[in-house]
């Protein structure tokens, strides 16, 4: 059978590729001579007399089938967009670019430092320095390295210390603690006007840190507190994820916070178009009684303390010559902190921040977390005289954390970094606990790991091949502590020495802006929505928290059909309404007001109430009346129904079944 369509021939790859400079095509290079080109552009690139400028990204798209389309782009524009997540360790004029090892240049020639940028590495072959291979073919050689294997790891993730000790789950779990904890947030706290701000009070450095604490300069802006951290099940208070806090140490300023809240009072934006007033911030001279709280410019005094509903500031009109008086909402008491005035206007202030201080010290509830996603909330706030405490030093723990913790999630560095701030502090020098630097290739090319440096008692630093447990353990051992870092503990209540060796000793805390004192919701009674009667929402408002119909089916799963009675209509929306039995409506039944008559107190007692009397105006009789319990937004449903001329009936009887 012969094909009626013509006969194809599949095109071959093309002999030229264009070439394009910030977009533009500016001519075509042949496809054989393209990989020398780009390579002859990258020695330009590192070479110290040549005009190409270092941030030049030379991206090859080299010929693939059903790939992105071919050619040589060269970009040297100030203003690229970039992908956010790619890492940026160093930050050109330009743009955000990224330092390799050029491998294919020799270093004696050059500087084979090379700076690359997002669109050129996904099509380059860059290795780890960990002196393999990657699992490359030889077809594919490698013609980069990375300068540190820590060059893939964000910011965050590069303040972990030993990060490639732990669980991977457990390092992203700290990427993401690390945004949110309370930490010294600005050094120039005081001429700020953030909206919200969370500060740490008394921060420290980390006795174990990585070497980006010092190339970003977290040192400024510390993010926790060493404390001195105990393994150990005690008083069962320790469960879970729960923790024991030291009383003394958290009353000594341990993790002690507040949180920064400014309100922005603008007089222009309240006086309307149609409103002529004048309005200006001044007190009242009649009322004396707020002199105490509100100074005579009408604004608080700094340093002052406002309880809840207590006046805080008073804006005075001048053409009606009345003076309001504006009251702090919110349950807690405040602190301000700062006033700050707009004085545009010169005559009469008209805009003005005021920044108040919430004092956030930890409590029961309150979460904290190590650097190794070791995450937690206090659940007791222990006594000092009832800590354990060494039976060597007399050193009583800041915080108690379970054992239990550590065999499931693998977190072993947090292990290393008690044991390498013990030593630390005792010795008197940080600790470098830069992950992957044993997988570092000395400069010799050696591929051995590098040598462990131990400081020994009398200074002198002697180098000990061997493992990092082995170094950390040495330096312990000299000072006269246990090789492993445990010690031996008293109970604080009974005075007997513990049956087990506990592990103790500083790991770097973070405390995290979860704090209790903003989350909790409780009510009794209060606000109701005026069309349903039912509780409020929203924990600003007062409100309730909601019993939705996931929680009702849990209910009738238990079989509590009484406690879902009470959360559903005895404390909700509970209404007597009354139901003419004639013809079933909840809705034609009025309340007729009985005329008063004067009755005659016989024997000094009360006159006696006149009977209710109630009317179906459907039937025109107070016959057959009933009162029936029932949640008023059934009574809110049938008011809907009866809108869409939609009747609903009812039916009443005595008994269940009816």
């Amino acid at each position: 059978m012969t094909p009626s369509l013509p006969k194809l021939v599949q095109a071959g790859p093309p002999e030229v590729l264009s070439v394009l400079l910030d977009g533009r095509v500016v001519g075509s290079i042949p496809s054989s001579e393209v990989e020398k080109v780009v390579g002859h552009l990258r020695r330009l690139k590192v070479s110290a007399t040549s005009m190409i400028t270092d941030d030049l990204e030379v991206g090859y798209v080299p010929l693939s089938l059903g790939g992105a389309y071919p050619g040589l782009y060269l970009f040297t524009s100030p203003a690229r967009f970039i992908r956010r997540f790619l890492v940026v360790l160093v930050q050109s004029p330009a743009r955000f670019v990224r330092p390799v090892r050029n491998i294919s240049i020799p270093s004696e020639e050059s500087q084979n430092i090379e700076l690359i940028g997002p669109f050129e590495q996904v099509f380059m072959e860059i290795r780890c320095p960990d002196g393999g291979d990657g699992g490359r073919r030889n077809a594919f050689p490698a013609t980069h390295e990375e300068i540190h294997p820590t060059g893939m790891l964000s910011v965050v993730a590069n303040l972990t210390p030993w990060s490639d000790h732990n669980q991977s789950p457990r390092n992203m779990y700290q990427c993401q603690m690390a945004k949110q904890t309370m930490a010294f947030s600005s050094q120039a706290i005081h001429f700020r006007a953030d909206q919200k701000l969370y500060h740490l009070q008394t921060p420290q450095t980390p006795i174990v840190r990585t070497s980006s604490y010092t190339r970003y300069g977290v040192d400024e802006y510390p993010t926790g507190t060493n404390a001195i951290v105990a393994v150990l099940a005690y008083t069962g208070y320790d469960m879970e994820d729960a923790m024991i806090l030291n009383k003394s140490s958290v009353e000594r300023g341990m993790c002690r916070g507040q949180i920064y809240q400014t309100e922005t009072i603008d007089l222009a934006d309240q006086r309307s178009r149609s409103d002529r007033s004048q309005k200006m911030f001044r007190r009242s001279n009649v009322d004396k009684s707020m002199h105490s709280l509100i100074d005579v410019d009408g604004l608080p005094h700094v340093g002052q303390i406002i309880q809840p509903n207590e006046p805080y500031y008073c804006i005075y009109d001048e053409v009606t010559s009345s003076t309001k008086t504006y009251s702090r909402k919110g349950s807690e008491p405040v602190i301000v902190d700062y006033v700050a005035v707009d004085v545009k206007n010169k005559k009469h202030l008209q805009k003005a921040n005021i920044r108040f201080r919430h004092p956030r010290n930890p409590v029961i509830g309150d979460k904290f977390s190590s650097r190794h996603g070791q995450k937690g909330v206090c659940s007791q706030l222990w006594p000092d005289i009832d800590m354990p405490f060494s039976g060597v030093t007399g050193m009583r723990p800041d915080l108690i954390i379970n054992p239990h913790a550590f065999p499931s999630r693998m977190t072993i560095a947090m292990l290393l970094e008690s044991v390498a701030a013990k030593g630390g502090s005792l010795h008197g020098y940080f600790v470098d606990a830069t992950p992957f630097a044993s997988s570092v290739r000395k400069d010799n090319g050696d591929s051995k790991p590098e040598t462990s440096s131990v400081k020994e008692a009398d200074g002198k630093t002697g180098s000990k091949p061997g493992s990092l447990v082995e170094e950390l353990g040495q330096m312990l051992k000299i000072k006269g502590f246990n090789y492993h870092g445990v010690e031996v503990l008293y109970s604080g209540v009974y005075g007997t020495e513990l049956t087990c060796e506990i592990f103790i000793g500083p790991v770097y805390y973070q405390r995290l802006r979860h704090m209790v004192s903003d989350k909790y919701q409780v009510r009794s009674t209060g606000t109701v929505d005026q069309i349903t009667r039912q509780p409020i929402k929203g924990r600003k408002r007062g409100g309730g928290v909601r019993f939705g119909e996931m929680e009702r089916d849990s209910m009738l799963a238990h079989g509590a059909a009484y406690l879902l009675h009470d959360r559903l209509h005895t404390c909700s929306d509970y209404h007597i309404a009354d139901v003419c039995t004639l013809c079933g409506s909840i809705l034609t039944t009025s309340f007729l007001q009985q005329q008063k008559r004067a009755v005659r107190t016989m024997g000094g007692l009360p006159p006696a109430r006149p009977p209710k009397k109630v009317i179906c105006h459907a039937c025109q009789t107070s016959k057959g009346m009933e009162t029936v319990a029932m949640p008023y937004i059934f009574r809110y449903l049938a008011a809907e129904l009866a809108a869409m001329n939609i009747k609903m009936t009812l039916q009443l009887g005595n008994d269940a079944g009816a």
